[in-house]
């Protein structure tokens, strides 16, 4: 099968103090790479945990013989050992950063995660994580505490000063640590999910982390139940019930929780009342203080009046 791409491909300089790019030389550490490419049909490393980030437009990958993509705003995990094709024919560049995580990082920073310090004496090397894959399917970036770090990565540091100094084994594994933070929520969300065949839980769960991810993203506009279905392609009464028993909470209480957590930052910064219930769509400044009221304690008014 043909390997090759048309565009550019820039590597992190390992080891370097600060953010300096390059063409790629053979690395089995960890490693961080941009690339702008305009048609690819080729083999991906997945030597080590290979993270996608696209940055503009879509990328579009052959994982096990299986079609999937990933767009801006997401980001995508290989496994080691998958096989992955990248392919696509793109009138405009397809930009985006890849992160590498060997095992061997991803195995100590498993190590230490959670453990007491005692412990850590004890066995300072005992690592007894077992290999696991993760899900595949694209992640908003705004889903998960991963995908947020990725988002902070990328606005901080890449589109920071290039003469920032960079720890970068310090970078690594932070990275390291929120990665397996967020997936191994996802993966107690995942045994939330009432049904014995791993493939049905997968599905379940990736349609609704869809509407998820849409009240994430939507919360201060008007959202219904029939917006959800057409997202998850779910019975509304299944979404309810899903969301339910993976995030906690339902669809319409947690808009409310993302609506008045936003609200304290709006009253925090000057804004008024009724602006505030606009802007997030309460059906009156009415509404928006009796629930404000009931989750803070407070009213919207004397919130605003408090210090800090």
């Amino acid at each position: 099968m043909a390997e090759y791409y048309k565009g550019m491909v820039r590597q992190a300089t390992p080891g370097g103090p600060a953010l300096a790019w390059r063409r790629p030389v053979r690395w089995a550490g960890n490693e961080m790479r941009f690339s702008s490419i305009s048609e690819a049909d080729i083999t991906l490393d997945t030597s080590r945990f290979h993270i996608a980030v696209p940055a503009c437009g879509t990328e579009t990958f052959l994982v096990d013989g299986k079609p999937f993509s990933a767009q801006a705003g997401e980001y995508f995990i290989f496994n080691p050992r998958q096989h992955v094709r990248a392919e696509g024919f793109f009138k405009t560049p397809v930009e985006g950063y890849c992160f590498f995580l060997t095992e061997k990082t991803i195995r100590e920073t498993a190590h230490a995660i959670g453990r007491p310090a005692e412990k850590l004496l004890d066995s300072p090397f005992a690592y007894s994580w077992q290999q696991q894959e993760f899900m595949v399917k694209s992640y908003r970036l705004h889903e998960n505490a991963f995908g947020q770090f990725l988002l902070r990565l990328r606005q901080d540091l890449l589109s920071g000063p290039e003469k920032q100094f960079i720890d970068w084994d310090a970078l690594y594994f932070e990275m390291a640590a929120e990665f397996l933070r967020a997936h191994r929520q996802i993966g107690r969300h995942l045994q939330a999910i009432p049904s014995a065949r791993t493939l049905t839980k997968q599905e379940v769960y990736r349609r609704i982390s869809l509407a998820h991810s849409y009240i994430l993203e939507n919360f201060d506009g008007p959202i219904s139940l029939e917006d959800l279905e057409k997202v998850a392609f779910f019975s509304k009464y299944y979404i309810i019930r899903m969301y339910r028993q993976i995030y906690g909470l339902t669809p319409h209480q947690h808009i409310l929780q993302l609506r008045v957590e936003r609200a304290k930052e709006l009253l925090r910064k000057g804004h008024s009342p009724t602006e505030v219930a606009l802007r997030l769509s309460f059906t009156d400044r009415r509404a928006f203080a009796k629930i404000f009221k009931q989750r803070i304690g407070v009213s919207p008014s004397a919130f605003s009046r408090l210090p800090g």
